[in-house]
């Protein structure tokens, strides 16, 4: 038994021994060729320290790079991250956070340096209260490959008393698309007529069709309405029915689209004068109907009353092209104005 008991551990020490020692600098890579690529939606996590043994930028900071997904210009990603306040400070939390394109093994050091990384300052992003953030960064260009997040702090001791680990962990969500919107300009409007508003891509090309936008009016005394509406086209329309209280006030005209786990919220705003209702598209209808029907009645009658067959044919021809669009118009009215 005792054999037994002492094969087992030698056993154990010849595993530990052969085991890879465990560094104080975990996940991330110290230079862009060695940053490993991030999933959208994964939960990473990663280690720095305050030893000057470590730093991997001028002898003082160390830097845990990772690779971004293929981002567009002026998307909004989303970094969810944590980490630990720095012993004997609970206040203060040690790691910080930057964004980079465009680097690689040459020259990241020196953007780096020329962002405010080193002290930590400048385009960093920095942890308080609890010690989690959710950081929106807007993508300033299109890259497909170098785009990275560096997540970084001081390392400057040399005394093992002074030795500290600094844990962080983080995820990022999808990235949000740009979406541009305005309001179609217009110094007054209806009650009862309609408002557009222009939806594009950053790209500069129409949103895509069928997302949904809001409008909501409001005017003098506390009143409001809502409508709704979907791109067309990179158009939004919407039809007003604008309640009493809105006649001849200054309304403000807000359009909305709120972020969809696709594209960022965009909002539009616009003052213009409201009028009061015009002719609503069914009285048009039946007003051209009418006259349409006046017209070839009285074409009608002429024709009958005519004394030579020439010009009684003639009157017949015009009263004819009259009745055509007149049963046109009827089907127009029906169309417009049914329930």
């Amino acid at each position: 038994m005792k054999k037994t008991l002492l094969v087992l551990a030698m056993t154990s020490l010849a595993v530990l021994a052969s085991a890879p020692a465990a560094t104080a600098f975990e996940g991330g890579g110290r230079k862009p060729s060695e940053a490993p690529l991030i999933e959208v939606g994964r939960h990473y996590t990663g280690q720095l320290t305050n030893r000057k043994d470590d730093a991997n930028y001028g002898g003082f900071v160390q830097v845990a790079i990772w690779r971004l997904p293929p981002l567009s210009a002026r998307d909004v990603l989303y970094v969810n991250w944590h980490s630990l306040p720095k012993t004997g400070s609970p206040g203060y939390f040690p790691v910080c956070m930057m964004f980079a394109q465009g680097i690689d093994d040459y020259t990241w050091g020196t953007r780096f340096s020329q962002s405010g990384g080193n002290v930590c300052e400048g385009s960093s992003f920095t942890l308080s209260g609890s010690g989690t953030a959710r950081t929106a960064i807007t993508v300033p260009e299109t890259n497909a490959s170098s785009s990275y997040l560096e997540f970084f702090t001081l390392a400057e001791q040399t005394t093992p008393a002074k030795f500290e680990s600094f844990p962080y962990d983080f995820t990022i969500d999808p990235p949000l698309h740009y979406l541009g919107l305005a309001v179609r300009d217009k110094k007054k409007v209806k009650a009862n007529g309609i408002v557009q508003a222009t939806a594009l891509q950053a790209n500069g090309l129409p949103a895509p069709d069928g997302l949904a936008f809001n409008l909501t009016v409001t005017w003098a005394g506390s009143g409001s309405a809502t409508y709704s509406g979907v791109s067309s086209a990179g158009v939004v329309t919407f039809q007003l029915a604008l309640p009493e209280t809105a006649y001849d006030e200054r309304g403000t005209f807000v359009v909305s689209h709120p972020a969809d786990g696709v594209y960022v919220g965009a909002t539009a705003r616009l003052r213009m004068n409201i009028k009061e209702p015009g002719l609503t598209p069914c009285a048009r209808a039946e007003i051209q109907e009418l006259s349409l029907r006046r017209q070839y009645k009285r074409l009608s009658r002429r024709a009958k009353q005519a004394h030579t067959a020439p010009r009684r044919a003639a009157f017949h021809r015009r009263a004819a092209k009259v009745k055509r669009r007149l049963r046109a118009a009827h089907l127009k009215t029906d169309s417009l104005c049914s329930p």
